[in-house]
């Protein structure tokens, strides 16, 4: 149920970088201007995400355990790591947009949850 969450929530993330980032650097981080290079580097982030997700949509059905173990400790660090930047974005740098909080707050909770999940899955 992890990974479906995570394919949906994060897939919705990625076309929102691929298609406008700019909207999505100004709900999260309250900036009105960006670099030049940013909304590329968000659209390449974007796609990312989108092949993050679809090989989680593809692997909640996945008989593979190995498999299913690897990619959910994947997206785990993935989580871990997203909130911990996040958090410095508004904590140091003081970039808040309106959706910062429910992003960190988020992806703390996908963390903890594949944290359990990784541990009840070995």
């Amino acid at each position: 149920m992890l990974l479906t969450l995570f394919a949906i929530a994060e897939g919705a993330t990625g076309l929102g970088l691929v298609v406008a980032p700019s909207i999505l650097f100004v709900l999260l981080f309250e900036t009105k201007q960006v670099a030049s290079e940013a909304p590329l580097v968000g659209r390449i982030c974007g796609a990312a995400l989108l092949a993050l997700a679809a090989a989680s949509w593809g692997a909640g059905g996945a008989e593979d355990r190995q498999g299913r173990l690897g990619l959910l400790v994947g997206v785990t660090l993935y989580n871990f790591l997203t909130m911990a930047v996040l958090t410095y974005s508004a904590l140091v740098l003081q970039m808040v947009g309106i959706l910062l909080w429910p992003a960190i707050l988020y992806h703390a909770a996908t963390s903890l949850w594949g944290l359990l999940a990784i541990r009840r899955a070995q």
